[in-house]
């Protein structure tokens, strides 16, 4: 809607008065645009202008007032172009209906319609109108100053980097003294740590002039030169990705901050940097102490899936971060999409309405409006712990990464940036105008930073750096060293064990729970172990130990397949009680959090809250493994290389059930070959576990190591309750640990074939060796799949070097384990003097999809895979096809 046809600009009382009797006839005889405004006078007991009404002109009056409110924001100034042109003031109006229009109307609006809450409508409402002055002097010369900083550092690089990518902040400088206003707010508020998370666009100016990356390793960043001395070297990154640690001074005050690297892929770091904030709040113990602060783009904030998600979560009691500030760096273009191709909605902002945040609008031409708006978001995020959204309305200078050429696609739109003044002349005007600025303050201050940044340039060609890139703090235990840490003994003694089952299986007194479920519990501390068991005992134990633990995904705390009921839950009144949270000891926190329906979002979130609690077990679950493909960015750009590319180390773990039972392509492959070809450089471990005891001494291990890497974990759904998968306390002793191969068979020294299998497959292959008697058959669990266990393999292929190998896995050939394990293998068995080094393969068909959808055709496929294992098919040999049934003949 464009200023001209905005009912606002033309609304006299009269109009106004006949169209709320319209609406209190028949609302839906009113435009909907109207009916927020008449349902809230209403609701504010605006009186009738029928018959006996006193006052009918004051009513008219209060409507165009709230009309101004709620609606202004269509009529805004905020394109600092103004390729529409300004409508007249109407004739005639009180000087309050004019005060109005100045604030809702002007550089600066506010946006509260949407807001459910009116307690929350009148709060920002009163908050924004009361600050209708001029920021004080010391802060709009601080402004200009980093406009100035802003531009000169643009100019330097556009001048000896013409034909680098640098995405900057030219027609947007703005944001430079918007970000500073927000963090110096945020610290005079009483935060005292702040995590950043932000798009390409200006990133480096942001470094530079706001977040205090030192200059000098910053050009040399610019200049090629690589970030980390590390041997062997890592590949790192760009330097407009790179992330930042520090501390910054304003005035008394400080704040630690965090600027997480990220990725191109937009809006992919937003989640990341909501569970860093989190984590530090959990340490913190005051969540509005730390703040996040993320900042977006138009085209990418609308357009990614992720800024919803993330959304979404902040309301969440399990991931909420007490409010964030989003900055919308709104260029009015995308690469080369103008608004109308990129989205619906009038605003890039539509989507803060679903979560009822204040939106504002600001014109980037007017600094004063970005820093009204910067103090007005931080004060509504402390007092209210919600979010909110500055909308700071632009346009780029230059193409979308200074190389291209944007007249090609908005040839009229660029012909008005040729011609438009910069924001720092159009500043310095406005400042010296008000007698905050002399003559020659403006080139003084220019030429100080251009002699700044020239300095910094020069020397960084001399500039090597001094670390490896690996945190310090809290990551300090954990750097790697030239030797391999030693593998942890995770047992523990049976009378400690039995302590912490006995509170597992406990109901407390005045609990009424489920009788089925009364009956899970109580098993706990009956006979051998279950998956679930050991994985609760697993918990507990560390817990005990003072081991904070987080799981978190759809469902955790029932459990998908109903195997964990870690809450109890009373059946007459609902009460949840934790029992890991009880244990009778000086114990740590377990946080167990069901989560909204997301992927992306939420093992985002987990894997940013990892990245400041490597003190604590992080888990993120999927309800099937197939779905952990929703967060494939996160997987791929995060959890997989962030060593690599910023020397950034995570300890989380991931949960992917997994296994083919006939219940079709999207509820039985957890895709194990996408980890395994992500898989190099120690960069993370991909285990499937098979017994409960392994996997409980794999989850301790995780803690009790003395690195931190990411784990995947291939988990179960049938040996969830499969009576073979248990394991007796003896297996959690003291002595015992993790085993990365377990071989059954070849008690009797003959083996002549080694079948190698992962996961569940192994309990079919076991059976159908003791039904065959087949004493030289040795069954060969891989529980290990990243990094290989070489040495534990090579030893067994000594130990039978006459043996065939054979590799049997239920996934297609082409999926699964095997195109990873194949030449590898090989390999090991060449070098262990293996007289047949070659190894077969048992597998389904390749397919494009990862599994089938009927359990009649599924377990014979199964039976067949197991069957041609025993009889010694080849390499070369795949599945016989299935038979089928002929249909009988019609007739």
């Amino acid at each position: 809607m464009s200023r001209l046809s905005s009912p606002l600009n033309a609304a006299g009382a009269a109009y106004l008065e006949a169209l709320h009797e319209r609406y209190r006839e028949d609302p839906d005889q009113v435009d909907v645009s109207w009916r927020t405004v008449f349902q809230v006078l209403d609701e504010l007991g605006a009186p009738s202008s029928s018959a006996g009404s006193s006052d009918p002109a004051g009513e008219a009056g209060a409507l165009l007032r709230e009309a101004i409110r709620e609606r202004g924001h269509l009529s805004a100034d905020l394109d600092p172009l103004r390729r529409a042109p300004r409508p007249p003031a109407p004739a005639g109006e009180d000087a309050e209906t004019a005060r109005l229009r100045r604030l809702y109307e002007g550089t600066l609006t506010l946006e509260t319609a949407h807001i459910d809450d009116a307690g929350l409508r009148s709060w920002l409402r009163d908050a924004y109108e009361s600050a209708d002055t001029a920021p004080p002097p010391d802060a709009r010369q601080r402004a200009f100053a980093l406009l100035t900083a802003a531009e000169e550092f643009e100019r330097l690089l556009g001048v000896r980097y013409p034909t680098k990518k640098r995405f900057g902040a030219e027609g947007m400088e703005t944001l430079i003294p918007l970000l500073d206003r927000i963090l110096g707010s945020a610290a005079a508020a009483g935060v005292t740590e702040v995590q950043v998370g932000t798009m390409h666009r200006g990133r480096l100016s942001l470094m530079a002039n706001v977040l205090g990356k030192p200059l000098v390793e910053l050009f040399a960043g610019i200049k090629g030169m690589h970030p980390f001395l590390s041997d062997p070297p890592v590949p790192a990154d760009v330097p407009y990705h790179m992330g930042i640690d520090g501390t910054l001074t304003f005035g008394e005050r400080s704040v630690a901050l965090t600027l997480s690297p990220n990725p191109s892929h937009l809006e992919a770091i937003n989640p990341v940097t909501l569970g860093r904030a989190r984590a530090r709040q959990d340490l913190a113990g005051e969540p509005k102490r730390v703040l996040s602060v993320l900042l977006h783009t138009d085209a990418s904030v609308i357009g990614q899936g992720s800024v919803t998600e993330a959304l979404q979560l902040s309301g969440v009691a399990g991931f909420s971060v007490a409010g964030t500030i989003h900055v919308v760096v709104n260029n009015q273009i995308g690469f080369t999409t103008n608004p109308d191709e990129a989205r619906t909605s009038r605003h890039c902002t539509g989507l803060w309405k679903a979560v009822d945040s204040p939106i504002l609008h600001v014109n980037a031409d007017d600094p004063d409006a970005a820093l009204r708006a910067a103090d007005l978001a931080v004060a509504f995020r402390q007092e209210h712990g919600r979010d909110a959204v500055i909308d700071l309305v632009g346009y780029r200078r230059n193409g979308h990464n200074e190389i291209d050429e944007p007249r090609f696609t908005q040839p009229v739109e660029y012909r008005a940036i040729d011609v438009h003044p910069g924001v720092r002349d159009l500043y310095g005007k406005t400042l010296a105008a008000d007698g905050l600025l002399g003559p020659d303050a403006a080139p003084a201050l220019a030429a100080e930073h251009k002699a700044r940044f020239q300095e910094a340039l020069a020397a960084a060609s001399d500039h090597r750096p001094n670390h490896d890139g690996f945190p310090s703090g809290r990551w300090a235990p954990f750097a790697p060293t030239a030797t391999p840490p030693a593998e942890p003994k995770t047992g523990l003694a049976p009378d400690r064990l039995r302590a912490l089952l006995t509170s597992l299986a406990a109901i407390p007194n005045g609990l009424t729970v489920d009788r089925k479920v009364e009956r899970v519990v109580r098993q706990r501390a009956e006979g051998d172990l279950v998956w679930a068991t050991g994985e609760a005992l697993a918990i507990a134990t560390l817990l005990a130990e003072g081991t904070p633990v987080r799981l978190t995904g759809q469902d955790v705390t029932r459990g998908a397949f109903s195997h964990r009921h870690f809450a109890l839950t009373d059946a007459a009144s609902g009460r949840r009680h934790v029992s890991l949270n009880h244990l009778g000891v000086d114990q740590a926190r377990f946080d167990v959090v069901n989560s909204p329906l997301s992927e992306h979002a939420v093992l985002g979130f987990e894997y940013g809250y990892s990245l400041e609690r490597p003190d604590a077990l992080v888990i993120w679950e999927a309800q099937f493994g197939d779905f952990a493909n929703g967060a494939q960015i996160v997987i791929d750009q995060f959890l997989a290389s962030a060593e690599d590319k910023w020397r950034q180390p995570s300890g989380l773990v991931l949960l992917l059930p997994h296994g083919l039972e006939g219940q079709g392509p999207e509820h039985s492959s957890a895709r194990p070959e996408r980890f395994l070809q992500m898989a190099a450089r120690d960069n993370m471990q991909i285990a499937h576990p098979s017994t409960p005891a392994n996997y409980f001494h794999l989850l301790r291990r995780q803690i009790h190591r003395a690195v931190r890497k990411p784990l995947v974990v291939l988990s179960p759904k049938t040996l969830l309750r499969l009576p073979a998968a248990v394991s007796p306390l003896e297996d959690f002793a003291p002595g015992t640990a993790f085993r990365p191969v377990i071989v059954t068979g070849g008690e009797g020294g003959d083996v002549r074939t080694l079948l190698l299998c992962s996961g569940k497959l192994a309990y079919e292959l076991e059976r159908e060796r003791a039904a065959r008697d087949a004493d030289d058959v040795a069954v060969v669990r891989l529980e290990m799949l990243y990094p290989l266990p070489a040495a534990e393999l090579s030893a067994l292929f000594r130990r039978w070097p006459g043996a065939r190998c054979v590799w049997v896995q239920e996934e297609p050939r082409n999926l699964g384990a095997w195109g990873f394990l194949d030449r590898r293998l090989e390999t090991l068995r060449e070098a262990a003097g293996a007289l047949h080094p070659r190894v077969a393969c048992i597998a389904r068909d390749e397919a494009g999809s990862p599994a089938g959808s009927f359990h009649g055709d599924h377990d014979a496929d199964q039976r067949r895979l197991v069957e041609q294992a025993f009889a010694g098919a080849g390499a070369s040999s795949p599945l016989p096809p299935r038979e089928r049934v002929a249909a009988p003949a019609a007739g």
